[in-house]
């Protein structure tokens, strides 16, 4: 099986179960299935060699939001990405993301701030997730978006443009819409 349909596979599946139990935003098993999703994508993303000093240094998801999104991004910690453990931490301060953090998960919530968040990872080999809402995922690389009870996600390459993260292009082609530079 290619990975684009694997993937493709589980975002179905991750959709069909948190729904079947729930239908309320931000619920508990909405959040498990963004954190799972996303999960699922930093594994079709590659990091600079330059960012790891060695292969035993974990993939850093510092993650804003409420304790269940943290909490949801734990349960997964087990799964190593790219054969490097994970680390599910806070951000520490925005000053510092960029290079405490490999992946910066926005929750909902933190949508507000998540502006001065984003000007500190600019450029920098961070993967950044926002979520579509009432403050929208503007200046993130992935934005996921929950529409009709279906998982949605969008790339932003322009985002991405310098940062030195390599998306797979079988990702591009899952994703429902995929923002170009200059475009």
């Amino acid at each position: 099986m290619s990975k684009t349909v694997g993937l493709g596979c589980a975002l179905a599946a991750v959709t069909m179960l948190a729904f079947a139990n729930a239908r309320a935003a931000d619920s508990a098993a909405e959040i498990s299935v963004k954190a799972a999703i996303a999960h699922k994508i930093v594994k079709f993303v590659a990091w600079p060699e330059s960012r790891f000093e060695s292969q035993d240094i974990p993939l850093r998801f510092c993650v804003l939001g409420d304790d269940r999104f943290l909490e949801a991004f734990e349960n997964l910690s087990d799964r190593p990405i790219h054969g490097r453990s994970m680390l599910v931490t806070r951000p520490p301060e925005p000053s510092t993301v960029a290079r405490n953090c490999d992946v910066l998960y926005l929750a909902d919530d933190s949508q507000r701030s998540a502006s001065e968040w984003l000007q500190k990872v600019v450029d920098q080999p961070v993967l950044t997730f926002g979520e579509a809402g009432e403050y929208g995922g503007e200046g993130s690389i992935v934005t996921i978006a929950i529409r009709r009870h279906k998982v949605r996600f969008s790339i932003d390459l322009e985002a991405n443009e310098n940062t030195g993260l390599r998306i797979s292009a079988q990702l591009l082609q899952l994703a429902a819409s995929v923002a170009v530079a200059g475009r």
